[in-house]
């Protein structure tokens, strides 16, 4: 008897064990959340605890009710029994935490047991008989009732995590778009005349448009063009002066650091050209060149974003047409008024007249120099008075033929009194 006892405990020990081993496998394996969950690691801990309880007193408890159970099985049925309900107490903290809770898990039946007066019978059974199979298979059924539960709850929480990641979502915008506004705000303290300049943007629109509207409102800072460059940070500040190259680099600042739009560049013209680009929109000079005709430009700035343009200086979006010179440096000439000119790729002779520009064409410019030239072997001593001549008919008008023609005229009036004094000498 006492021999039969020690095989049935080690067979049900070995049982107890293999089974408990592979519930444990296959916990960890279809559900691997409760290896890698950090915040709740702990409730599946001891989730996984107590289905261990509950696996092992359900078949103590059906061995009881059938009268199979040993000495041995009682005492550890009485500490499952405590073990259980610690494990639900744990259950209930845990619940508050994370919203976790192993009283909600479908163990009616087991608890059903338990809640019973049991009543041993020392009656001992053969290992593999119907109540030791009984037991197997309501044992299985708990735990499938337990996985079922568990697998539940876990699809219960990836049905929330999308919910906590567009919280998060939500709040990182918040947070962002509040440190937006705090930028903003600290760009315009520092930047009094931005604040006309951002006037009436909504930043929600497309970058296009705000670009748009921000190269609008650059006419209506009171700009003056004084045709010397100053930083964009100075205008921003509150003066409004200088030339395209500040209002280029001011127009990419506020689109950038207050609006964020990014890749906008600033290009420009490095060398001297014409346009005939006519006045500009804000205050100050008219152009330069003819008698504000045209401008003479030693170098341009203009802003691009996208391929577009923006020339805050005459406010159009169209590259400005150039006649370009031919040099950087300016060439030099006895003929002109400072003694220097620019020749263009469109035929033109730029000299400077005092502050302003005058242009002749380059076909007057090329016969005076030859006319010039082809004098001074019969008037060495009066060519003095004739570059003063020249240079008095570029200063009222490079382009004026007629007074051309009278010079002509009275060079040659010069030549024959000459002619004539001489043969009278002789």
């Amino acid at each position: 008897m006492k021999e039969r006892l020690q095989i049935h405990k080690k067979a049900d020990s070995s049982a107890y064990s293999s089974e408990q081993s592979q519930l444990r496998k296959h916990l960890l394996t279809t559900h691997p959340q409760l290896r890698s969950n950090q915040p709740i690691v702990q409730a599946k801990v001891e989730n996984q605890k107590f289905q261990q309880y509950q696996f092992e007193a359900t078949k103590l408890q059906i061995q009881a009710k059938h009268g199979t159970i040993t000495a041995e099985g009682q005492e550890r049925l009485t500490v499952l029994q405590t073990k259980i309900n610690e494990s639900l107490q744990q259950g209930k903290k845990h619940s508050s935490q994370f919203g976790h809770s192993l009283s909600k898990m479908a163990i009616k039946r087991a608890d059903s047991v338990l809640m019973g007066q049991i009543q041993p019978k020392l009656t001992i059974g053969q290992s593999g008989d119907q109540y030791e199979q009984e037991a197997d298979s309501v044992a299985t059924s708990v735990v499938n009732q337990i996985n079922r539960v568990v697998s539940e709850n876990q699809d219960a929480q990836q049905t929330t995590l999308p919910g906590i990641k567009n919280e998060q979502a939500k709040s990182e915008e918040i947070l962002a778009a509040n440190n937006s506004a705090d930028k903003k705000q600290k760009f315009l303290q520092e930047y009094s005349l931005a604040k006309t300049l951002v006037n009436g943007i909504d930043d929600t629109l497309p970058e296009d448009k705000i670009l748009e509207q921000l190269f609008k409102n650059f006419g209506n800072i009171q700009f003056q063009y004084t045709m010397v460059s100053k930083s964009q940070d100075t205008l921003l500040k509150g003066s409004p002066e200088g030339d395209c190259q500040t209002l280029a680099r001011a127009f990419k600042k506020v689109a950038e650091e207050y609006f964020g739009i990014e890749k906008i560049t600033v290009e420009s013209i490095a060398k001297p050209f014409l346009s005939e680009a006519g006045a500009t929109p804000h205050q100050g000079k008219k152009p330069n060149c003819d008698d504000g005709k045209r401008w003479f430009f030693q170098n341009h700035y203009w802003a691009s974003w996208n391929g577009k343009i923006y020339d805050v200086l005459f406010l159009s979006n169209k590259r400005t047409e150039a006649d370009m010179a031919k040099q950087v440096q300016p060439l030099k000439s006895m003929l002109m008024p400072e003694q220097e000119y620019y020749e263009t790729e469109k035929g033109k002779i730029v000299y400077p007249i005092v502050n302003k520009y005058s242009t002749v064409e380059v076909t007057i410019f090329e016969k005076l120099k030859n006319f010039v030239n082809n004098l001074g072997r019969f008037f060495s001593n009066s060519m003095s008075a004739i570059i003063n001549k020249i240079r008095s008919l570029f200063a009222q008008s490079g382009n004026n033929t007629s007074g051309f023609d009278s010079l002509i005229r009275e060079l040659e009036h010069d030549k024959n009194n000459a002619a004539i004094s001489n043969n009278q000498t002789h």
